[in-house]
């Protein structure tokens, strides 16, 4: 029962410090890349300029496509992004706690808002990128159409991944700081691990499951099917209901971790 209400007080504290957690991710956001000339046009070149790289080396250099006959661009991009704001928003949720380490000695601040501040933050770019993918699919012939509205399903299907992911990474890496390290590795052999720019297609059926006990898979998969198959997520029962299981443990474990870890964090800051 102890368990069911700290879920309960745990949720409750997000709702009544919305406003708190709208100014921090404001000024989260605003903070990022304000020292540089071009500011927070940053955040669109760079992973913009990977993607085109990987085009460039894909399609000129190994004249390779995985996405067969969807141009490879298309192809990439849709998951590429989808990647990229899961792995930069994770790194990021490792380390927010020691970023706000000035909090930690506020008792009456509740900590595990500055996650969701930090993701919400994280999100504006996200957006942008995420429609300028809409047009790169439109200057290809894939319209927008019902079905581009499951990327809305997605893309909250990431966040509560993310969510939970970030209570259990910031809150352990304080006492234990190989946790950042192990996030860093687990974020580069995850990129070759989910099917990015390969296709999960070229991997034997009876083997595919393997790969789709990757969360990511799923998302990834999911942007693909809602910009350029037109699949709807409730066609794909089995993974939908194992993404929601592993996802829903991820959450539990991250709210009673980080709310176990929490009045001790003082101690090691």
């Amino acid at each position: 029962m102890k368990f069911l209400f700290d879920i309960k007080k745990f949720v409750g504290i997000i709702f009544q410090k919305k406003d708190a957690i709208y100014e921090l991710a404001k000024r989260d956001f605003q903070t990022q890349n304000k020292n540089t000339y071009l500011g927070i046009i940053w955040g669109y070149v760079q992973p913009l300029t990977y993607i085109l790289l990987l085009v460039i080396v894909f399609s000129v250099g190994l004249r390779s496509n995985p996405g067969g006959d969807v141009p490879f661009v298309v192809y990439l991009i849709s998951g590429m992004i989808a990647w990229q704001f899961f792995s930069g928003t994770l790194t990021s949720l490792t380390q927010v706690v020691k970023t706000h380490s000035f909090l930690v000695k506020k008792g009456d601040f509740s900590l595990s808002i500055i996650h969701i501040a930090k993701i919400l933050s994280a999100l504006i770019p996200h957006l942008v990128l995420l429609l300028v993918t809409i047009i790169v699919c439109w200057f290809h012939g894939l319209l927008p159409d019902i079905y581009t509205l499951q990327l809305i399903y997605y893309l909250a299907a990431l966040l509560f991944l993310l969510l939970g992911l970030g209570w259990i990474t910031s809150s352990t890496s304080i006492f234990i700081q190989d946790v950042s390290n192990v996030v860093t590795i687990i974020v580069q052999f995850g990129f070759w691990f989910t099917p990015i720019i390969w296709n999960i297609a070229r991997i034997p059926e009876k083997y595919q499951w393997i790969v789709k006990l990757n969360p990511m898979c799923y998302i990834v998969n999911g942007y693909r099917d809602s910009l350029i198959y037109k699949i709807p997520f409730w066609a794909k029962p089995y993974e939908t209901l194992y993404f929601w299981f592993f996802t829903t443990i991820v959450l539990l474990i991250g709210v009673v971790v980080f709310r176990r870890l929490k009045p001790h964090f003082g101690e090691v800051i």
